[in-house]
């Protein structure tokens, strides 16, 4: 129903309330009268309106629909699921009440409840929204292939839903299916007319096809920051500068496209859901770390310790945007590894523990609570046992103490990068917010964190013997063959001419959940070695990081 002037309300309303004296208990005209009522604002009146209609038919859905939205918007939120389930009570379906009642736990972020309805309705007729609901879940589960499926499903059912085209649009360009994303904006283009979002896809779409000029074109005719802006669309606002980031970055013209990543960074750290990332969380946790692994003793025959450990186990690590996807994909696509990509198992395995136990807990954890610990490390994911299993996280740098103390074992892969261009890369990369990444707003904050993780892998390098490969990204890239057999002798494992073509694995996979999902499709590029030299504003935090370049030897 649209929403009627003064004038109309009061003819309406006076005609449906002449009606209704001759019919007080008719269906049809006391909702339209709860709708005037919605029309005027008037919440209060429309509720005992649509109350009223529920008493008339327990069978009809609108009293209950109606009522259960006004009590959403009064944030009455326990109420109003309980009338949708009300209904439910009396009949086994209907496709707007549980519509509704997927978009109540959807906006709720109550995604057990969204899922029991998923599984219980999915399958009874077409519906968009559950088909929709169904696609976040398997976004959060990492399944691509199936959310692009029921997106695809939603859409077909409801051509107008916005929110699924949205997704879509992200999801076919996380995964590189450009020629899909281009079809879907195309017939896009047709339903959403002067859609601001939609023309930042285009623009994305012809930057990921090296048409720059266009890009710029879409959008400065169409003004789309200044229409973010006005609209207050901060998360779009965000999209835009990391693209104008990465458009300025390709036509080399550097100083804007850092300026467009730290507009972006700033933005980013402020939203309200990323508020809780405070940057000073990880770096009050690397100092603890480092005061207690200074005077940690740990065991020299360590490696002899008996216990379930996993011979084939290996940790790839390092600072963010240091070559570790790239490493990833050429490990990946050996026959015998099984890679596990930026999961945090190691992670949710060191809060569990740290839940009931201190620091100091450590020092004398039995034989059984470490072999414990290994098991749920191992049953959090399906494995081979005959595959070489590595573990890539690169801030599970910060975790090498916990790591070498539960699986003393296991082997660690160092990526290093030049420090500049490392720094760097991270304020120009577009990462999702969380306490390591809220470090990374710009040059300055990121040469400081990593100033504080690698004084802290001094501290592991000092106290424990550690099994560490260090392997340089800039050698990869130019020795490759001769690099990557080394890396390989390291790990016990023989040279595959298959690794030689990382690339076409890394196309093959559903999607890659790293910033570089763009960059390791393709064959080995140079052009990312020395590029803080085309930064001058690198300048200004090279003598905070000395040290580190001396350290590495660049």
């Amino acid at each position: 129903m649209y929403y009627l002037n003064y004038i109309e309300m009061i003819e309406i309303k006076n005609k449906i309330l002449k009606s209704l004296k001759k019919e007080p208990n008719n269906y049809n005209i006391n909702l339209k009268l709860g709708m005037i009522y919605i029309n005027q604002v008037n919440y209060n009146q429309a509720k005992l309106i649509f109350k009223k209609l529920i008493s008339l038919d327990k069978n009809r859905y609108e009293g209950y629909l109606n009522l259960s939205n006004l009590l959403s918007l009064e944030q009455e939120f326990e109420k109003a699921e309980n009338i949708l389930k009300k209904y439910l009570k009396y009949n086994d379906y209907n496709k707007n009440i549980i519509s509704a009642l997927a978009t109540h736990y959807y906006n709720l972020n109550n995604f057990e409840k969204l899922e029991n309805v998923i599984k219980k309705y999915i399958h009874t007729e077409e519906n968009y929204f559950l088909f929709f609901s169904n696609a976040i879940l398997l976004e959060r589960d990492r399944e691509v292939e199936k959310e692009i499926f029921f997106l695809e499903k939603s859409i077909n059912c409801n051509k107008n839903f916005w929110p699924a085209y949205e997704k879509l649009f992200y999801a076919l360009e996380r995964t590189n299916k450009l020629e899909k994303l281009y079809s879907l904006i195309t017939i896009s283009k047709k339903i959403f007319k002067n859609n601001y979002k939609l023309k930042y896809y285009e623009a994305l779409y012809l930057f990921r096809r090296n048409k720059v000029d266009e890009a710029i074109e879409i959008i400065n005719t169409n003004k789309i920051e200044n229409e973010f802006i006005k609209s207050n669309q901060s998360t779009y606002l965000i999209n835009l500068y990391d693209l104008l980031s990465r458009i300025n970055l390709k036509i080399n013209k550097n100083k804007f496209s850092l300026d467009f990543a730290i507009k972006r960074n700033s933005i980013s750290i402020k939203l309200e859901q990323n508020k809780k990332y405070n940057k000073d969380i990880l770096l009050n946790l690397i100092k603890e770390y480092k005061l207690f692994y200074k005077s940690f003793k740990f065991k020299e025959n360590l490696n002899n310790e008996a216990g379930l450990f996993h011979d084939n186990l290996t940790f790839l690590v390092g600072f963010p945007r240091s070559g570790t996807t790239l490493l990833d994909s050429i490990l990946r696509s050996h026959s015998k590894t099984y890679l596990i990509e930026e999961l945090p198992y190691l992670i949710n395995l060191r809060h569990n523990f740290f839940k009931n136990n201190s620091l100091e807990e450590l020092s004398t954890m039995s034989l059984e609570k470490k072999i414990m610990l290994q098991k749920e490390y191992f049953n959090s994911f399906n494995y081979s046992k005959e595959k070489f299993i590595i573990d890539k996280f690169p801030l599970n740098l910060i975790e090498l103490g916990f790591i070498k103390i539960l699986f003393p074992k296991s082997k660690i892969i160092l990526a290093l990068r030049h420090p500049l261009d490392t720094i760097l890369s991270c304020v120009l990369t577009s990462f999702k917010i969380n306490e390591a990444m809220a470090n990374f707003e710009n040059l300055n904050t990121a040469a400081h964190f990593y100033n504080e993780v690698f004084d802290l892998y001094k501290v592991y390098e000092n106290s424990f013997k550690a099994n560490i490969y260090k392997i340089k990204y800039e050698n990869v890239v130019q020795k490759f063959d001769i690099e990557i057999e080394n890396l390989l002798n390291y790990l016990n494992l023989e040279f595959e001419n298959s690794v030689k073509n990382y690339h076409i694995t890394a196309k093959n996979r559903e999607r890659i959940f790293t910033p570089s999902y763009n960059q390791v499709i393709k064959p080995l590029y140079k052009n990312s070695i020395n590029r803080y030299l085309k930064f001058s504003e690198t300048d200004k935090i090279k003598h905070l990081i000395n040290r580190w370049i001396a350290e590495f030897g660049y």
